[in-house]
């Protein structure tokens, strides 16, 4: 009786950390649409129409409708919304600067990379029927 309830536990738990680490995953969709959302949101909290802010940031009207519902855009379009909004600043809080980086031994010499490569490693990989002295 007491292993089963073991066992139920474990799987219990096993489904929590499953759905905790799944509510942070989101659909694209469901992410295009939140930001549409706070964007018109915003627009509405400043009294700005629509025709204006499309106006200002140079897109047609059915641009920006189609950003604030989520549908669709290009991120040309919502770069010049943003900086109609006076909103550009925040950008740089999207993707971090990689300039500088602990895990990178290039970022001390000042030199941007331009690719990514394979690690290339001389010694095979450990195993435990590799130890030494056995």
């Amino acid at each position: 009786m007491h292993l089963i309830c073991y066992l139920n536990a474990v799987n219990w738990v096993k489904v929590a950390i499953m759905e905790h680490k799944s509510e942070h995953i989101q659909p694209i969709n469901r992410i295009v649409e939140d930001l549409g959302i706070r964007l018109e949101a915003y627009r509405i909290s400043r009294g700005i129409k629509q025709a204006d802010l499309a106006a200002k940031a140079g897109i047609s009207r059915s641009t920006l409708m189609r950003l604030e519902a989520g549908t669709s855009g290009t991120i040309d379009s919502l770069v010049r919304v943003l900086q109609a909004l006076d909103l550009t600043d925040r950008l740089s809080d999207l993707v971090p600067d990689a300039a500088l980086s602990p895990l990178d031994p290039m970022s001390e010499t000042g030199q941007r990379r331009l690719r990514v490569r394979d690690r290339k490693t001389d010694a095979a990989p450990w195993s435990w029927d590799d130890e030494p002295g056995k």
